[in-house]
């Protein structure tokens, strides 16, 4: 991974965007095998890491509740192979002291 600012081994929830390959997918028609050819892309993705999800992935959630230093719900889970990620940035994120207070509408 180059010009890494997350730690994979942070063992918090924390708030990121990924840079990763992925490839594309056939088309939704019959696939000559002699010359079909796959095609890699980047691909950027965001959302709070689940630590220690899935050995050998890099798990990002989209929704976390009720706190993200603690969650006990979350959503919107993606699995990302290790292999492909190719930069981790953590988002630094300011939230009001009681931004999950219940009186806030």
């Amino acid at each position: 991974m180059s010009e890494e600012i997350y730690d994979p081994s942070d063992n918090t929830w924390a708030l990121v965007v990924v840079q990763w390959r992925d490839t594309s997918s056939a088309p939704d028609t019959w696939v000559d095998v002699e010359s079909y050819k796959g095609k890699e892309t980047l691909a950027l993705s965001s959302g709070w890491v689940w630590p220690k999800c899935l050995e050998g992935h890099l798990t990002l959630c989209g929704t976390v509740m009720p706190d993200p230093e603690n969650p006990e719900l979350t959503s919107d889970v993606t699995h990302i192979p290790m292999e492909n990620v190719v930069s981790i940035y953590s988002l630094v994120i300011h939230l009001p002291v009681n931004w999950h207070h219940e009186d806030i509408a």
